[in-house]
Formats: structure tokens, sequence, C-alpha cells
């Protein structure tokens, strides 16, 4: 059986057919007439199936805009997450004096207060470092780190074993190289492996290797031994001696009176951050804070967010629907349109697909409902810290707005009750953003299983659109074949005339 194209109405098969030779009539347009029912069925099918793939559409963009807000806000590894500890204890410093002898920083967890510091000594890790400059003109061993161990311009030439390798230990882990090894894999290789434990580095600058372990402070170690090729030892081409160095040492700092000892010269105490610089020659002060303009700022972004996603909501929810006026077009139809009239007319047949939406309208309400409710087990609503609705006759009307100096004055008067309107999980009484991440977790899965749905419609309109492009055929088919013995009947018929015409004729 031919297959009809669903939007076109004319049957695959027909394309070549040669029709109206003795009835001089369009046979295709009176067949096309004929079945123009039957293709009124296909075109409404395929109107009701490309709708429904409108609002599979519409309904994955929407779960598209609550992902983007979940993944920026509510999940907890986002970097902007509302349940980070950083979002409402975020904190600065203030240094006493000018000396960038050391810097201070503080986390979430700081401890607020005055802090004064004194550096005896800093941190050094273990390391050893070629006794002079190692290459043969005193300027560098090779322009590039491409360059092989072979062709490398030692003052002591780098010396290879019979079987043209060199070998040694660091800390214990045996390495061996060849004449065609390049510098960077030499370099590479040592400092990616796990069990050396030790960093080495050529600086052009002063023409020398350098190896420094990588184990902070006072308990690191650097241990070379040379086993075949001279690259360490006496008179060595890297001109570092064999043997154990043990240089490292800590940090040596008094914190408020507390002298502490340190394996780096960075480190956090109380959850605050001191990374030593120089040794002082004075007593440093430096004042812990808590910045509460940072977590406004944060609190700012997290509204105009939320209005931003509920604004796109509501516009969804209230637009006209035009499409009963403007339904889906049919390849037929575009094929008699331009590019910007199809465009404009799909603009309004798409309108209205999710107006009044059970789905938005529920997330819409819960997510109102949060900030008059209850929060966090204090018996407060947002609107006790500065956070409301504006005004039904306000411009923005609906949309919620903040008063920065009475959130502000809350989170100075009782800071901790405001993080627990946030983000605390009393069973009765949840913080705002479990009651958010709830409504959003709700909606997606109500949109999945929406999407799910309209999945089955647009499959069984599948198979209904076959199964009346098959009925369209079988149709089209019986007409043309009348058609075909009407054009037969009369070709015999124009026989026949001439024949008789013949015999009638008067001869010459």
């Amino acid at each position: 059986m031919a297959s009809v194209n669903s939007t076109n109405g004319m049957s695959n098969t027909n394309a070549s057919r040669i029709t109206g030779m003795y009835s001089g009539l369009d046979i295709d347009a009176l067949v096309k007439s004929m079945a123009s029912k039957q293709q009124a069925k296909i075109d409404k099918a395929f109107q009701t199936q490309r709708r429904q793939e409108w609002l599979k559409e519409a309904l994955s963009s929407v779960r598209t805009e609550i992902n983007t807000f979940m993944n920026t806000y509510i999940n907890s590894d986002a970097t902007n997450s509302m349940f980070r500890a950083s979002t409402f204890y975020t904190y600065k410093v203030t240094a006493a004096s000018t000396s960038q002898a050391v810097a201070v920083t503080a986390t979430s967890s700081a401890v607020e207060g005055r802090y004064t510091v004194e550096v005896a000594q800093l941190a050094q890790n273990a390391f050893v470092t070629s006794a002079g400059r190692i290459s043969k003109d005193g300027t560098e061993i090779s322009s590039s780190n491409t360059t092989t161990l072979a062709e490398l311009n030692f003052k002591n030439a780098l010396e290879f074993d019979e079987n043209g390798k060199i070998s040694f230990a660091i800390n214990g882990k045996v390495f061996t190289f060849t004449k065609d090894t390049t510098l960077q894999t030499f370099l590479n290789t040592i400092n990616n492996d796990v069990d050396a434990k030790v960093t080495i580095k050529y600086s052009r600058l002063t023409d020398s290797f350098t190896i420094t372990s990588d184990v902070d402070g006072k308990n690191g170690k650097v241990l070379i031994k040379n086993i075949s090729g001279n690259a360490f030892g006496e008179n060595s081409a890297f001109q570092i001696e064999e043997g154990l160095i043990a240089n490292g040492r800590d940090a040596v700092v008094t914190i408020n009176g507390v002298e502490v000892s340190k394996p780096s010269n960075e480190f956090t105490v109380d959850g605050v951050t001191f990374s030593l610089r120089d040794v002082t020659t004075e007593k440093l002060t430096f004042y812990v804070e808590r910045d509460y303009s940072a977590t406004i700022e944060t609190v700012k972004s997290f509204v105009e967010a939320y209005n931003k996603l509920t604004a796109k909501l509501k516009e969804l929810l209230t637009e006209k629907d035009e499409s009963r006026k403007y339904p889906p077009l049919t390849d037929a139809q575009k094929k008699e349109m331009k590019d910007s009239e199809i465009e404009a007319w799909e603009a309004k047949a798409k309108s209205g697909l999710l107006r009044n939406n059970s789905i938005l309208r529920s997330l819409l309400n819960s997510l109102r409902g949060a900030f008059y409710t209850a929060l966090g087990g204090t018996g407060r609503s947002m609107a006790s810290i500065g956070i409301t609705a504006a005004g039904y006759f306000e411009p923005n009307a609906g949309q919620i707005v903040i008063d920065e100096d009475k959130l502000r004055a809350a989170l100075e008067r009782d800071g901790e009750s405001v993080v627990k309107m946030f983000t605390g999980n009393d069973a009765a009484e949840k913080g705002l953003i479990y009651r958010f991440r709830d409504a959003f977790t709700q909606a997606r899965k109500s949109i999945a299983y929406s999407v799910d749905d309209i999945n089955d419609k647009i499959s069984n309109l599948d198979r209904v659109i076959g199964q009346l492009s098959e009925r369209y055929d079988d149709i089209s088919e019986k007409y043309y074949n009348k058609f075909s013995a009407m054009e037969t009947a009369l070709a015999r018929l124009n026989s026949q005339a001439a024949f008789i015409g013949q015999l009638f004729m008067t001869p010459r």
C-alpha cells in the first residue's frame, strides 16, 4: 500500500501518474478533492500531535529553568548555594598596620575578635640545590626542555653507563633514564612520582637544579643515592652531592600570646587563615568581624533570580491562548507562505501552551506561600526580617522585595535566627530553602510524569496517522482505478469512432 505524506495529501504512488489523456480532466485534483475528508482527518491528527510536541518542549523548557535555579542556589554543592555556611557567615579582616609580613583571611567558621601575630621563623621544606652554575658556558644547559639528556651542555659532562643509561634513587625510589630522554620527561617523571615525594626544577636564571621535598616543614627530607652514571655525587653533572638533606623547618609564630609551630607558612586556626610571608619585628594586629553586607548581597542575588523565574512562570501561566485561530501549519500550507509568515504564525500557534497549567500553578503557590509561613522553627516569617512581596498596585506586584536596612538589623540583632529561617530543618517549620527544594522537586516529578504521558500520546497519534494515511491511499487508489477505467473506455471509444470514420470516408 502506498504511503501518504500526512501534511500534503498526495500519495507517493501518484507522483508519476499521467492522467486525463482522453478526458482532459485534472484527475489528480479530482482525486485529491474526493479524498479531502480523509486528508482533513490526517491534518487534524497531525496538528494534535504537533501541539503535544510543543507542549512537551514547553514543559522541558520550564524544567530546565528550574534546574538552573536549583543548581545555582538550592543544591548544597553549588557555588552560590543558600545552604552553604559561607552564604550567611562571611567575615572581613581589617589590619591595624601596613606590614605585608602576614596576611589574614577568615573562613565561614571564623571566630570573631582581635588577633595579634608575631612570626619568629618561616617554614621551609627540605631542599638541595646545585653547588654552582652547571652549564659549560655558564649560561644554561639548553634553551629548550625538549633537548635530550645526552645533548645537555654540562660543565661536568653527563656520563652514561655501558647500557647508555643513568640511574639514581631519591628517597628510596629508583629512577632510570636513557640518553634519548628529554629534559622535560626527566623532570615530569620525578615530579609525578608519588613515592619519591620531591619536586625537581631547573632554573635558567641560576643555571642550577633544585630538589625540594613535597613534605612540609621539618619532617621532609631528600635522600639521594647515585647508582650508575654521574648525575649525582662528587664532581657530578648536576653538582649535587649524595646523602641525606634534612634542612626543613616548621614555622614558629605567636598568635594572641600562644606560640605555635606549623609545617607550612599557611594554616588555619579557629576558622582564620594565616599566610606568613616574612618574620616580623613587631606585633601585628588584625580584627575579624562579620561582613553583613556580603550576606545581604547574596540574599539579593537569590531573590532577583527567584523573581525572574517566577515572573517567567506567571507569564506562561497567564499567556493568551490563540491556538484555535492559529493551528499548527501543515507542510502544504507552509509551501504557500514566506518564512517570516510561518514564524509569525507559529508564534501564535504556540501561545497559551501552559495557560492555567496545574503544575505551574501549584509550584507558584508553594513558592509564594513559603514567604508567609513560619520558618525554621523560629515562629517567624520572612516579613519579620524585611523580605516581603510588592503590593498589588505596584509595578512589580507579587515580586519579592528586600528592605536592606531591616535585614541588616535582623542579622546584627539575631543572625542565628535569620540563618534558621533560610536553612533550618525543623520538622514542623522547615526553612525557606528546604521548602523551595521540596516545591521544585515535586514540580520536576510532575513534569516528568506529564512528559511521559505526552510521549505516549505522540506515539498513539503516530499510529493513528499511519492508519489514516493507509485509508487515504486506499480511497485514492479506488478513485484512480475508476478514472483509469474511464480513460480506458474513452480510449476504446475513440479508437472505434476513428475506425468507423474511416469506413465512411469517400475514396478519391
